[in-house]
């Protein structure tokens, strides 16, 4: 709702919403619903959340005949189709509400949203405090965002995320032979001055050279941790699992709608599918390939090097072995680094494309390696009031018009009719 006084928009509600054929005179029950509608994404200033729109007429007629009073706003957000763009637009509205509780704290708040707007307005319940949630949501088509964790992530914070990091074995390995180089460069430098005094020289060069190399390779290791740290996936990954995490939410209803072939919906279902495919693919070349492809490599070149003894048993040329070693490390290096390189690439570019203007938003690629990022056609709130979902028929008539499935939710009367219902009976 905008912000200002709600009383006076009760009255105008009244006035411009009312039906023509209402009694005068009905007296209504006390405490007006307030509803805040939120569009969605693309739909800054979007007509259906205007005055004299279908929905606030629909709406208003079905709640006055049940002797109701209610009064529209909207909430604004910037449209944007980015995680970012929706995170930030919770925290606005959480702003926006508690404005809204504070000018009419009697009032029994209810929230309709279309598209993305739906993810907005649970991620703005995540920043009030339990006495400021609403008394319902309503959705239109909302692909209900969700983000798993992989085990190792839940319940991280940057500090564990640290320490895992200057603990990595890639960290430690470059930390080692830049250790290295800097104490062999050390060990010639000293010697450089100490060439004179012989054998003695020598041994307190290498000697100095040792310390610089075993001193330095924990600094090192944490230096790249730190310096690296920001560019994390994993890091990325868990602040981005805990900003769309949803909070539970005991005081508030929840009712979504869509229709059977939403548009919007099945894009995003199949972006997540396609982008799936390489994430379990990855895995699987982790878990399985690379064990087999490790062990296979160390038996062909252990057999390559004590290749005496079975040259000897069967016979065959020494030379003609060692090729045949060669060519089989050769082969499995090529093939586990060339099916490496392919799923990191296809993975790679399934992220653009989830990340294109009708996609998810952008995500880094790696991030896809610790967290699953997909869409869900019902609110997944934990220790929600209740939870419908109503998958709406969508009639002969209505399928014949043109225009977009998803954006004829907000105009459907049996679906206007329904929500308006559902939040006499809430409220």
């Amino acid at each position: 709702m905008e912000r200002g006084n709600v009383n006076a928009t009760v009255r105008s509600a009244k006035q411009d919403e009312m039906p023509a054929d209402a009694g005068l005179g009905r007296q209504l029950k006390p405490g007006p619903i307030v509803v805040t509608l939120v569009h969605g994404t693309f739909a800054k200033g979007a007509l259906w959340t205007k005055e004299g729109s279908i929905l606030r007429r629909e709406i208003a007629a079905t709640l006055y005949r049940q002797r109701r009073d209610v009064v529209f706003g909207t909430f604004e957000w910037s449209g944007r189709n980015t995680h970012k763009a929706r995170v930030k637009a919770g925290y606005e509205m959480a702003d926006h509400i508690r404005d809204l509780r504070k000018s009419c704290p009697d009032c029994q708040h209810f929230i309709i949203a279309h598209s993305h707007g739906g993810n907005v307005a649970l991620l703005a319940h995540k920043h009030l405090p339990m006495e400021l949630h609403a008394a319902g949501i309503a959705t239109l088509g909302t692909p209900f965002i969700y983000a798993k964790p992989r085990d190792y992530l839940v319940g991280a914070n940057d500090a564990s995320l640290r320490v895992d990091r200057e603990e990595g074995f890639v960290l430690n390995m470059i930390g080692w032979m830049v250790s290295l180089i800097i104490g062999i460069l050390t060990a010639f430098a000293v010697y450089s001055q100490t060439q004179a005094w012989g054998t003695w020289g020598a041994v307190g060069a290498i000697a100095v050279g040792w310390m610089v190399w075993s001193v330095g390779i924990p600094l090192v290791s944490k230096a790249l941790a730190y310096l690296t740290f920001p560019l994390s996936a994993r890091r990325a990954a868990m602040r981005l699992g805990n900003a769309l995490e949803l909070k539970p939410m005991p005081r508030t209803a929840v009712l979504s709608f869509v229709y059977p072939g939403d548009e919007a919906g099945w894009l995003l279902a199949t972006l997540q599918q396609a982008s799936a495919v390489p994430n379990r693919a990855v895995d699987w070349f982790k878990n399985v390939v690379v064990p087999v492809a490790s062990s296979a490599f160390f038996i062909v070149f252990m057999v390559g090097i004590f290749n005496a003894p079975i040259t000897d048993l069967t016979g065959i040329d020494p030379k003609t072995f060692d090729d045949w070693a060669l060519y089989l490390i050769f082969l499995i290096l090529v093939t586990a680094g060339s099916v490496w390189a392919f799923l990191v690439v296809a993975r790679y570019m399934l992220s653009v494309l989830r990340g294109h203007p009708a996609g998810f938003g952008w995500e880094r690629p790696s991030i896809h390696a610790h967290i699953d990022i997909g869409i869900s056609s019902s609110a997944i709130v934990p220790a929600v009031r209740s939870n419908t979902h109503q998958e709406v028929p969508f009639t002969a008539e209505e399928d014949a018009k043109r225009g977009l499935r998803h954006s004829g939710l907000y105009e459907d009367k049996r679906i206007l009719g329904l929500m308006a219902d559902w939040m006499a009976q809430t409220g």
